[in-house]
């Protein structure tokens, strides 16, 4: 056999030697020989969490007598991987965070985040079986001013089959239980009436490794959406279907990192009086090292919400966004962020005393830090951001700063 012929035929073998494991399968052993921490056959790697430690000036996002406080989040977080043979893998990862605040005792609380799974890497295929359990307080979109509390527990599972040395096609299912707190918030809705509910998700998806550090994916996935309430279901069940294309670059990489996901779907509310959605959605999130010194990134976020406000089943919330980092020295980070976004209402109700329309919130989100290395890839960051949002609601035009600290694992 003729070198060239040698040559073509090792560059065809040889990847597929190497790659003895699905992509999947590689990531995870990675994340376990990278853990920290070592006590007998545990893997375990710590995490310290303290965020939004400062003062907020409108803690409830109010326009009228907003409340101002000094607050503090933070707790211990850890994730802890117990590899058994024949390349089965237990992880688990815990979080209890306290939420302190001076003056607003409504808002102390402890927040708890869980999470597991059970994953087998094979040569060929990777099986995983996954939980997560979360009880917390938060603010947990842009519509919601309070800060209900809120339980999710949701269970899924997937399976990765290697189809060839650069490709590969994954199977999953997941589902999501939310259970609020009885509260209301503004306009008299009850949150827990509202937007309690059961999400499930099947998901069929082909990838592309294009490298060793990227992979295209196309993705296609159908949703199904039952609420606790009867009232509620009647004006809200809802079902969804999608295609999605995107681009993934794996945490080993140093000048790009994060990924890209588009798509179209098509939103379904079972209620032949509601008005459906089609369009395009997403979610995307870039950084790229342009230089020693400089890194930029981008961000996208667009899809449908389910919403608090009258008859309106959901809104479509919009929101890009950009940044720049700029290392100044080994241990010394500026960051400057900004995004935009919008939120649209399908349905008509009073935006105005005596006035019909569709309700529309703008926001503007900046924020900048400074942010020093304590380790190796931890900084602690003194930040400041600014919040507004303009809406065609009678009395929804607020605002909100903060100035305070976080930390940060990621430099």
């Amino acid at each position: 056999m003729k070198k060239p012929a040698l040559a073509l035929l090792a560059a065809l073998l040889l990847p597929a030697a190497a790659g003895a494991e699905t992509w999947k399968g590689l990531e995870l052993r990675r994340q376990v020989e990278q853990a920290a921490w070592r006590f007998g056959p545990f893997r375990i790697q710590p995490r310290l969490v303290i965020a939004n430690a400062g003062v907020d000036s409108n803690v409830y996002y109010a326009s009228a007598a907003p409340v101002k406080d000094y607050t503090v989040t933070a707790g211990p977080a850890a994730t802890i991987y117990l590899p058994a043979p024949r390349k089965f893998v237990l992880s688990i990862y815990g979080s209890p965070q306290y939420v302190w605040y001076s003056k607003t005792e409504r808002e102390r609380t402890w927040n708890y985040y869980l999470r597991g799974a059970a994953q087998l890497s094979l040569k060929n295929v990777f099986f995983s079986l996954d939980g997560v359990y979360s009880d917390a307080r938060e603010r947990w979109n842009t519509e919601i001013d309070i800060r209900p509390r809120r339980t999710e527990k949701g269970y899924g599972g997937s399976m990765l089959v290697r189809t060839s040395w650069r490709t590969s096609v994954a199977l999953a299912y997941r589902a999501v239980d939310y259970d609020y707190e009885s509260v209301e918030a503004d306009g008299g809705f009850n949150v827990r009436e509202r937007l309690n509910r059961r999400e499930q998700y099947f998901d069929v998806t082909a990838y592309y490794q294009a490298g060793t550090r990227k992979r295209f994916f196309l993705e296609g996935e159908y949703g199904v959406y039952e609420f606790d309430f009867a009232g509620t279901a009647l004006l809200r069940d809802s079902r969804s279907g999608a295609a999605y294309a995107g681009l993934e670059f794996t945490p080993l990489g140093r000048r790009v990192r994060g990924s890209l996901r588009l798509g179209y779907k098509k939103f379904d509310v079972r209620n032949p009086d509601g008005r459906d959605f089609q369009g395009l959605v997403g979610d995307a999130k870039l950084s790229v090292r342009l230089a020693r010194p400089l890194a930029v990134r981008g961000s996208y976020v667009r899809d449908v919400c389910f919403s608090l406000w009258y008859n309106n089943p959901y809104y479509v919330e919009s929101r890009p966004g950009g940044g720049v980092s700029i290392y100044v020295f080994r241990f010394l980070r500026f960051d400057y962020d900004y995004s935009f976004g919008r939120n649209d209402y399908r349905l008509d109700q009073e935006v105005q005393p005596g006035v019909e329309g569709k309700r529309r919130d703008d926001f503007g989100i900046h924020s900048a830090g400074v942010y020093v290395r304590i380790v190796k890839t931890a900084a602690l960051g003194f930040i400041a951001s600014w919040w507004t949002r303009d809406s065609n609601i009678s009395g929804e035009d607020d605002k909100r700063t903060f100035f305070g600290l976080n930390l940060t694992y990621d430099f």
